[in-house]
């Protein structure tokens, strides 16, 4: 039976992948123990080694691999010995199944920047070279040496599924996120609806002038006037409510920006700044005509409601359990 170790960036885009990822894994033929760190692990979710440690406490920005914990790491890795490392771009265990030898994947929204020859068009590395880590050369020759010592980089994107996808670079390949298209219903049908795990106030704020609207959110009990607020963990509601409404809106995950592409919605980001992914999805999305950035809550979105845009499938575009069980 195939071994697998899924490790799971810092990062709330990829909790949600992990979450998506072993739920269409439940129940195949596999093993699959995951390595996550507490900001990307699904609450419930059996995590096998939280990578917090690994990070400096005083300097949790800085990569090293010289402590005691990563050796314990190297050690538990290696006497699991796995057949296949699926990294969401994660530093540590990919370095890890380099020394090992182990066959390594990455699958990572985050390979935007780093597998689309496109991305100097639209002014990431003008605008948000903060963010790019232009200036931390140290950290980007590792991250170039683990992308060149993986056997495939996977770009997790709905980009890949649109009518003309961004042109990829060699040994680069476009993953399908996993995703739900749903039902027409009525009782479904909402004006505004967003996704905001957190409850961003600046989507609240915008939100709240529309009637009948709807966040789906993991704080539900945190009531708002105005606003219905319902459990993002009820997926079912979740794909009819989104299916069924005028106008979608979220921060930029990629996720979220794929729910709506699939089930034929435009939609709008309050984009969250600090992340990257949020900031690259955003910005591709708009240059691509699926979607439009605010800024402020006082932007208007009428001249939004009811857009629609062409959610389509590539016959080339695989999901990531699809090229696991072709091994």
């Amino acid at each position: 039976m195939l071994k697998i170790l899924y490790s799971a960036a810092n990062n709330e885009n990829a909790k949600i992948q992990l979450a998506r990822f072993m739920q269409v894994m439940e129940g195949r033929p596999f093993v699959i123990k995951v390595a996550a760190y507490k900001k990307s692990s699904p609450k419930g979710m059996n995590i096998n080694w939280t990578l917090d440690a690994l990070l400096d406490i005083m300097r949790p920005e800085t990569i090293s691999t010289e402590s005691d914990v990563f050796n314990i790491y190297y050690e538990q890795i290696k006497y699991y010995d796995p057949d296949l490392v699926i990294s969401d771009l994660e530093y540590f265990t990919s370095h890890i199944a380099n020394l090992l030898n182990i066959t390594l994947w990455q699958c990572s929204s985050s390979l935007l920047n780093w597998g689309i020859e496109e991305k100097y068009n639209v002014g990431l590395f003008t605008k948000y070279s903060y963010l790019m880590n232009k200036n931390n050369a140290l950290r980007t020759q590792r991250q170039v040496n683990i992308l060149d010592n993986s056997n495939y980089n996977f770009v997790y994107s709905h980009f890949g599924d649109t009518a003309s996808p961004p042109s990829l670079k060699n040994n680069y390949d476009w993953i399908r996120p996993y995703h739900t298209v749903g039902k027409e219903s009525v009782p479904c049908r909402h004006n505004v609806m967003a996704a905001s795990p957190g409850n961003n106030r600046k989507i609240l704020a915008l939100l709240k002038k529309y009637g009948d609207s709807v966040v789906f959110t993991e704080h539900p009990y945190e009531q708002q006037s105005g606003l219905w607020l319902k459990d993002i963990k009820n997926q079912e509601e979740y794909f009819c409510n989104l299916k069924n409404c005028n106008l979608f809106v979220c921060e930029g995950q990629t996720s979220f920006l794929a729910d709506a592409f699939y089930n034929g919605k435009y939609s709008l980001t309050f984009t969250n700044f600090q992340d990257l992914e949020c900031v690259m999805n955003s910005i591709f999305s708009e240059h691509i005509k699926l979607s439009s950035m605010l800024y402020q809550t006082e932007d208007t979105v009428e001249s939004f409601l009811g857009r629609t845009v062409a959610g389509s499938y590539n016959e080339k575009v695989k999901y990531l359990h699809e090229w696991i069980e072709e091994i």
